[in-house]
């Protein structure tokens, strides 16, 4: 007999404590711990028990005679990149964003391509009603005889549903929104989202049909919590951008079945989500060419070099403590950079409010956009425009050394495509192998600006 017993658990990161308090120990929130049932499980003894089954086992050689591919691609240029060719059989997929990213209209994209195909989808709508999402397929121009819809939000269903048909690919939009009898508490909550999205994930594994889990992201930056679902899935897909901005960055943080270097680009219009061939004329097109405060740097999105704006703008501080702000910047980084600024060049940026931009929306990451920015930051206090043939990439350190980033050499090659003429970078190692393109190797900052 199971016994049920009565805990106290937290609704963000399933901590469980034996008594109330108002702050969770564990991921520090407040107000999330609630009183819920706990069914304790009586153990069995594997050996002694007759009653179990062994389980059928499979060689290596009965797995190669089966001719299973790798992947099979869907149609979509912008998912086919990403996965590295396609959608592997029985793979669960995770597809994370911020509201309004595009991330329904991507997979939407997605169905109809495979559609087209003669493939079979099936289309989970959880948030939803088929009617509004037909609305959005027609919104998108094309035909969708071959996608079929459930609105059944319980998980039980949906497997029985997905191994009577066989579709080709499931859609599942959003695991938020399903639930599961085998969980307790609302759908959404974190017993629910991982209960729901490992019966879906096993699902997946026994039918040979590919799952995507749409999942909505957190104010916290979380997917559906505190990493809930990450070691469930096999793929992790995450959809970037600026609500207010045209471009998406779709990137993979985690893949079994490839590499997660690859990031696609895609601009939103009427028509959907559109892969961007080329990024870096994309991002570079209608900049100012004689403002002080604006530089050229080169950051990597994955394998992917991409020539992105940094803007600043600098002021005299109307109070006691400066501010310094960053859109599409880490304010942390940004914050470091004032200092060795002031430091190590010479640039007194202590007593001044400081605003810095990465134009186009996008988010940059890269250590190796620290040397166009402080070349954005000296240029607006200096109010001397930069060199706009010039470009910039290399980190730097808290005393003003320019410290190597990763692949220089593709980022030199897609500066001198773009038209560049001059690169100011950290020292290189081949820098002899370079012929077409001016090189400006600093070792500190200080050099770098002069």
């Amino acid at each position: 007999m199971s016994k049920i017993t009565a805990v106290h658990v937290c609704s963000k990161c399933d901590a469980q404590s034996p008594k109330w308090s108002g702050r969770c120990e564990s991921c520090g929130s407040w107000g999330t711990i609630s009183k819920t049932p706990l069914v304790q499980r009586t153990t069995y003894n594997v050996e002694q028990d007759e009653q179990v089954a062994p389980a059928k086992v499979k060689d290596l050689a009965q797995l190669f005679q089966a001719g299973v591919s790798l992947s099979v691609p869907s149609g979509n240029l912008a998912l086919d990149s990403v996965l590295g060719g396609g959608l592997t059989k029985g793979a669960a997929i995770l597809l994370a964003g911020e509201p309004g990213m595009g991330k329904s209209t991507l997979l939407s994209q997605a169905a109809l391509d495979m559609a087209a195909k003669g493939k079979n989808i099936l289309y989970v709508c959880g948030e939803e009603s088929p009617s509004q999402v037909a609305l959005r397929l027609k919104r998108l121009g094309a035909a969708a005889d071959k996608i079929d819809f459930i609105d059944d939000t319980r998980v039980e269903t949906i497997c029985a549903t997905i191994n009577a048909q066989k579709p080709d690919l499931t859609i599942i939009d959003s695991v938020q929104s399903v639930s599961t009898d085998a969980a307790t508490g609302e759908s959404g909550g974190i017993s629910q989202v991982r209960a729901c999205a490992a019966q879906l994930t096993q699902c997946a594994k026994k039918t040979d049909v590919p799952i995507i889990l749409v999942g909505q992201v957190t104010k916290d930056g979380d997917i559906a919590g505190p990493r809930a679902l990450e070691h469930v899935v096999d793929v992790v897909l995450s959809l970037e951008g600026d609500r207010l901005h045209r471009f998406r960055i779709l990137r993979a943080i985690k893949n079994r079945f490839g590499s997660t270097d690859e990031t696609v680009l895609m601009d939103m219009d009427e028509k959907g989500l559109q892969v961007v061939q080329d990024p870096s004329m994309a991002l570079l097109t209608d900049r100012p060419q004689a403002a002080p405060g604006s530089a050229i740097g080169c950051v990597l999105e994955g394998r992917r070099p991409m020539l992105v704006e940094l803007q600043a703008l600098v002021s005299p501080a109307g109070y006691s403590a400066p501010v310094r702000r960053g859109n599409g910047l880490d304010n942390t980084r940004l914050g470091m950079l004032l200092a060795v600024l002031t430091r190590h060049a010479g640039i007194a940026v202590y007593d001044k409010d400081v605003y810095a931009n990465a134009t186009g929306g996008i988010d940059v990451r890269d250590p190796g956009a620290d040397l166009a920015l402080a070349a954005a930051i000296a240029s607006a206090v200096n109010k001397k425009t930069l060199d706009p043939k010039t470009a910039y990439f290399g980190e730097i350190g808290l005393t003003g050394e320019l410290r190597p980033v990763a692949l220089p050499e593709l980022r030199i090659k897609e500066i001198a495509r773009m038209g560049f003429e001059t690169v100011v970078c950290p020292t290189l190692k081949n820098a002899d192998a370079i012929k077409n393109i001016k090189l400006v190797q600093c070792k500190n900052i200080r050099e770098a600006l002069g």
